[in-house]
This record gives structure tokens, C-alpha cells and sequence, in this order.
């Protein structure tokens, strides 16, 4: 049995120095005294390095010294893992002196200063799981607070922490808990985002490129995965890091207690919930924010006594510059008291005895009237009274729910409140996180109309995200009795399903769907794991070839490219195809290197291939480390021993398979032979 723990980092790689190119490069400007410090890997991946360097980086690799040009004050340092060139260190400008030092400093700098990069690396690692930990999350925030500080302009970016806490009874299971989880991220999230652990199963996650919203997206996304892959509860909480809260200063600490905090409310959502900090701004911004108490106060001084009315909020679509719009909204209608302003971008209007037709009509005349005046346009939300069994203190809001709706029509709209607006109310919070708010919104717009298709649908998801399958199973179902082939009913149906153990009415759901739809990736993906476990490789080989020539297109999201290529691997080697598995296995450890079941299928293939014992040996030795509490990663390993000979080495792993999995035959049977090999 080996420790789940990694206290090794291993050599210096190219991929080392974009992976930590941050504190390489801060690195590099404590040593040296120069104005610009870049950092070239070189490897298979790289690509070729620039023409200029080309002649110098074939002096470094014959005489394996640095290289300098004092005319240009550029002095080129070899970067070593180990006895190997991985990369290179292009220094330039500053003082005079340093490219005028001996060669022989030159050289020492050289490798002290690998030495130190090296150290950093493993100062960055964690043992658990083997990604990069807190240390190196910090460096990557300084770095982006210290842009902003200098004002340069970049791109937005969010911080999230991830919670997949392991409710186990001791640390070995604990720990593999989150190895697992930090597998399943790697694979989803891709090689080229930084994933950390931060310890106990807290992962960090650093966006670039992305903001609040598309953070909100990327994290349910990424919540309904781990949903998937059968974890009891993950939440998350996302912060924005540039721009920054106006209110804070930025400082990573402060950015980590927002993002924090917002996980700590995530907690209590639901089981697989997300919240996303937030500023004074956001709460002055929010679609459905309070309407102003004085502002209520008129409102409700209008409607006394009504017993039918409609009340219309009228927004501009854009941030006024000025008071004009209050000032043709008062040329327009005069002294009428059912004005009521609440802003210079915001105002109501009470139509005393119109219902909703009589009010689009009014509203009509009066748009033409305002368009005749000039100006900016503006959108319009109409709740009507009596309107099912909504109270008129609820109108206000009902108004802000209609306006919110006609936005999705474009600029200058109107909507009136309806099931549809409860609907976008509804995703609203679902985007923010608040699952149960979504829910309560759902089953009001259910109730005003029982057979919308739209609303079972989203009601189902998030029922499935707080972890009520019976709930989401019903509202499926019923989206299904109004419209059979409804891809999201389908899809998400089959899920619930296969929760069930019921993989022949999962599997006849997404063939359903693909029927419907056969180029979602995500359905293709599933679909062919799924064809996997059943023992039907052909046709998932089909299937999950397909999907990875969808992913490679780009033209739909969705689809894990790791994941796609370890099933794909497996649908080929239960076929007989060893060099299709063997390129396929390849490419899910090159996007995620911690994939102990492609690596112990790998090694495998590897020795049955005779493409080098040494390295299927290493392989499948590298999967029990990672992943040492999985009984087929020892038999495999166990294998791979018997065919070098390693008899003491392969009894050993097959004990420890057998007492992972007494029932595992395979592993008795070569047991077996082994003793009687040995007592020949």
C-alpha cells in the first residue's frame, strides 16, 4: 500500500514555465537587474522559438552555456530540470555590468537559479492532490492587483472557491475524496486553467477573460457536472477580481474573505449551490431590487379602494445623462397624479380601470406621443389587478418582473406580467445561485400556466440541484406528456434515471434525444459512457468519435475532451483496437496527468504492445499512487510486473487488489499461477 501523498514535484518541465511563469518571472527581477525579463519553454509543444534566438539557442545546447550579446544587453540563461534544456531566460536592459560578468558566473546564475525555480515548483505543490496550492494562487492575485494598480488595462477576472468536503470516517478515504475531485476538475476545466487546492477539499479557481455572469454560467456548469460524477454536495462562491469592489482595496486576502463569505452562503442554498459576492452597486442594480418605501407610499395611495387597474413601469434603456427623461414624461402627461417618478431612469404609472388589453392600447397611443417629443427609448412592465391571486403590494415587483421581460424583446418593449416573466424571474435567481427562490418562482408561473413546457423544464433542473430526483423526475415526465421529444426533458430524464439504476430507461431516453438533437456534445458524451458500461463498445466508439470531432470544431459548447478521450480509450481496447486506445488514453493524460485509471489502462496497452516495459511499469505504478484505493489499478499494475518478471512485485499488488476486491477473479487466478510458478 502506498500514502496517498505527494511530497515529490519532480524536475523542471517546459510546461513549469508557463505554468508558473508569475513567480518565475518576479523571480528573474530579483536576481537580475533588468528592465524586461521573458521566460521561452522548450519542448515537442512549444513550437519553434523565435528566428533571432535561433543561432544562440544552438550555442547553449552545444556548449551548454549562457549567452550574451553586450551590444544589445540581452543575455540568454539556459533553465534546467534536471540534466535537461526545458527552457530558456531572455534577459534584457538594465545596468551595463551584468552582461559584462564572466561566462562562468553567468553559468552558476544559471543554475542557481533553476535551482530556485525548482524549489518554488515544489513550494507551489500540494501534496494531495498533486495541483498547485494557495502559495501559488496568492502570487497569480498579487499579479493582477498590481496591473490594476499600475493601470494597465486587462481583461476581466473572477476568483471562485470550490467546496467538494468529503464526509468520510477516516483521512484515507477523506483524502482520496478529493483526489477524485481534483481528477474530475482537472478534466472538466482543461490544462490551460488553473486549478488549486487550497486544502480540506477547498479548491480556488482564477477565470481570466471572465466576469461575474459568465463566471455564474461556468460555475452551474461545473456544479451540475460534479452532480454527475455521483459527489454528495459542492457549492461555490465567485468574487470579481478585476474590477475590483469600489469599496475594497483589492488585496488578495480581501478577495479570498469575499469569495469566502460567498461560499459560506452558497452552503446554505442547497446541495450543489453557488453565490457570487456582492457590491452596493450590484444591490442598486439587481432587476427586482426594492422599490423606495416614499415611492410605495404614492403607490399604494393610488390604488386604495381600486378594484381594477393596471400599474406600468417605464424604464429607460440606457443610463440617463441628464433629466430629461422625467421632463418629457411631466411635458406629457402634465399634472396627472398617476405619475410617480422614482428616479431620472425609472418612473410608474397607475391606469386606473384598464386591464391588461386596454392598457398594451394606451400605452401604444401614449409611446407615439413620447416618440414625438424626442429622446432616449424606454421599455415598459405592466401588472395588472386583480391578476390570479396576487396582492396589490406585490404589483411593484410584478412590474419589475415584466420589465426584466421585455428586455429579451430588445429595446423599446413592453411586456405584461405573465407566467413567461416568472420564468425569467425564475433563472434570474437560479443564475445568482438562490435555488430556492428560483424554485418558489417556477411554481407560481406553474400555476398561472400548468402546461408550460419551459417552466417544468427549469423547475426540474433545479430540483436536481437541491437534490430532489422524485420532484425533478415529475416535472420531466410532465414536459414529456406535453411534448414528447423534448430534448432538455430527455436529457435530463436519463439522468435521473441512471441515479436510479435504471441504465435500459436511461439509454432509451438519450436515444430518444439523439434522434432529436445528434450533435450535443454532452448527450453524445454520456450516451457513449453510458453504451460503455453496458458492454456496447461499437457503437459508443461511434458515438464518442462523433463527439470528439464536435469538441475539436468548437461550434457547440459542451463536451469534457479528456473525458471523451478515457471512454473513448476504453471502447477501443474492449474492441481490440490497442493503437486507437493507446492515442486516445494519451490524449486524456496529456490534458489531465493525474487520470489514474488512463494511466493504468495505458501502461497496460504498453507493455501488451511491447512499447516499453520501463514505461507501462511506470505508469501503472503512478496510478496506484495516485489512486491507490481502486482494485483494477493494482491487477493492472500486477500484470504489468508478471510480464517483467517481477514475481515478489506482482504478488504483492495482487494482495493488495484482492483485499481492495476479494471477489476479484482475474486476480485470484494469476495469484494462483504465480504460487505454483513458485513452487515449481
Amino acid at each position: 500500500m502506498t500514502i496517498p501523498l505527494l511530497f515529490e514535484a519532480g524536475p523542471l518541465t517546459p510546461a513549469d514555465l508557463r505554468r508558473f511563469s508569475t513567480l518565475f518571472t518576479k523571480t528573474a527581477f530579483d536576481f537580475f537587474p533588468c528592465d524586461t525579463a521573458q521566460l521561452m519553454p522548450l519542448g515537442e509543444e512549444e513550437g519553434d522559438p523565435p528566428p533571432e534566438l535561433q543561432d544562440a539557442l544552438t550555442q547553449i545546447r552545444d556548449n551548454h552555456l549562457p549567452v550574451v550579446d553586450g551590444q544589445r544587453l540581452e543575455l540568454l540563461l539556459p533553465i534546467w530540470g534536471g540534466e535537461t534544456l526545458c527552457g530558456l531566460l531572455v534577459v534584457r536592459g538594465g545596468e551595463e555590468q551584468l552582461y559584462g560578468m564572466p561566462p562562468v558566473w553567468l553559468d552558476e546564475q544559471s543554475h542557481i537559479i533553476s535551482r530556485e525555480f525548482y524549489l518554488l515548483k515544489q513550494s507551489c505543490q500540494d501534496p494531495a492532490t498533486g495541483l498547485v496550492n494557495g502559495f501559488h494562487l496568492l502570487g497569480e492575485l498579487e499579479a493582477l492587483g498590481q496591473d490594476e494598480a499600475d493601470g494597465l488595462p486587462g481583461a476581466p477576472a473572477t476568483l471562485a472557491l470550490l467546496e467538494v468536503y468529503p464526509r468520510t470516517r477516516d483521512a484515507d478515504r477523506s483524502l482520496r475524496y478529493i483526489v477524485r475531485a481534483g481528477s474530475c476538475l482537472a478534466s472538466m476545466l482543461g490544462e490551460d486553467m488553473h486549478l488549486h487546492h487550497l486544502g480540506a477539499g477547498i479548491f480556488g479557481l482564477l477565470w481570466y477573460g471572465v466576469d461575474m455572469e459568465q463566471a455564474r454560467q461556468l460555475g452551474e456548469s461545473l456544479l451540475l457536472r460534479l452532480k454527475r460524477e455521483n459527489f454528495v454536495t459542492a457549492h461555490l462562491g465567485i468574487t470579481t477580481v478585476t474590477p475590483h469592489d469600489p469599496q475594497e482595496s483589492g488585496a488578495p486576502e480581501q478577495l479570498l474573505a469575499q469569495a469566502w463569505q460567498a461560499l459560506r452562503t452558497a452552503r446554505l442554498r442547497g446541495p450543489f449551490s453557488l453565490c457570487g459576492h456582492v457590491t452596493a452597486q450590484d444591490i442598486e442594480s439587481h432587476p427586482f431590487r426594492k422599490t423606495p418605501e416614499s415611492v410605495l407610499r404614492k403607490l399604494r395611495a393610488l390604488y386604495r379602494g381600486k378594484s381594477r387597474f393596471s400599474l406600468v413601469l417605464l424604464r429607460m434603456d440606457q443610463e440617463p445623462a441628464s433629466n430629461h427623461f422625467s421632463k418629457r414624461l411631466r411635458t406629457l402627461l402634465g399634472q396627472e397624479k398617476g405619475l410617480v417618478l422614482v428616479n431620472q431612469r425609472e418612473a410608474f404609472l397607475f391606469l386606473d380601470g384598464l386591464d391588461g388589453e386596454a392598457a398594451r392600447a394606451w400605452l401604444a397611443d401614449f409611446r407615439n406621443k413620447m416618440e414625438g417629443i424626442g429622446g432616449s427609448s424606454f421599455s415598459m412592465g405592466v401588472a395588472t389587478f386583480p391578476f390570479h391571486d396576487f396582492k396589490k403590494s406585490a404589483l411593484p415587483l410584478n412590474c419589475r418582473k415584466a420589465v426584466q421581460h421585455a428586455t429579451f424583446f430588445g429595446p423599446d418593449s413592453l411586456a405584461v406580467f405573465d407566467a413567461v416573466s416568472l420564468n425569467i424571474s425564475g433563472d434570474v435567481y437560479y443564475n445568482e445561485g438562490d435555488l430556492v427562490k428560483a424554485l418558489g418562482e417556477y411554481r407560481q408561473g406553474l400555476l398561472l400556466e400548468p402546461g408550460n413546457v419551459n417552466i417544468l423544464n427549469s423547475m426540474g433542473v433545479a430540483n436536481i440541484q437541491l437534490n430532489r430526483p422524485k420532484g425533478a423526475r415529475v416535472c420531466f415526465q410532465k414536459a414529456l406528456g406535453i411534448e414528447p421529444e423534448n430534448f432538455m426533458a430527455l436529457f435530463n430524464l436519463g439522468f435521473i434515471c441512471l441515479d436510479d439504476n435504471q441504465a435500459p430507461e436511461a439509454l432509451a431516453l438519450w436515444e430518444r434525444a439523439l434522434v432529436v438533437d445528434n450533435e450535443h456534445p454532452d448527450l453524445l458524451q454520456h450516451l457513449g459512457m453510458l453504451y460503455c458500461r453496458l458492454g456496447r463498445y461499437a457503437e459508443a466508439r461511434a458515438v464518442l468519435e462523433r463527439c470528439e470531432e464536435l469538441i475539436k470544431k468548437g461550434s457547440r459548447p459542451g463536451g469534457e475532451p479528456m473525458v471523451v478521450a478515457r471512454w473513448l480509450g476504453r471502447a477501443c481496447e474492449a474492441l481490440g483496437e490497442n493503437g486507437l486506445a493507446i492515442g486516445a488514453y494519451q490524449r486524456a493524460v496529456s490534458g489531465n496527468p493525474r487520470d489514474a485509471g488512463s494511466l493504468s489502462r495505458l501502461g497496460r496497452l504498453y507493455a501488451l504492445e511491447k512499447q516499453g516495459h520501463d514505461i507501462a511499469l511506470a505508469l501503472c505504478g503512478q496510478a496506484v499512487e495516485l489512486d491507490g484505493g481502486k482494485a483494477d489499478h493494482w491487477y493492472r499494475f500486477a500484470l504489468v510486473q508478471a510480464m517483467t518478471q517481477d514475481q515478489e512485485g506482482a504478488m504483492q499488488s495482487l494482495t493488495e487488489c484482492l483485499r481492495l476486491e476479494p471477489r476479484q477473479a482475474e486476480a485470484g487466478l494469476l495469484l494462483g499461477r504465480l504460487f505454483e510458478q513458485q513452487a515449481r
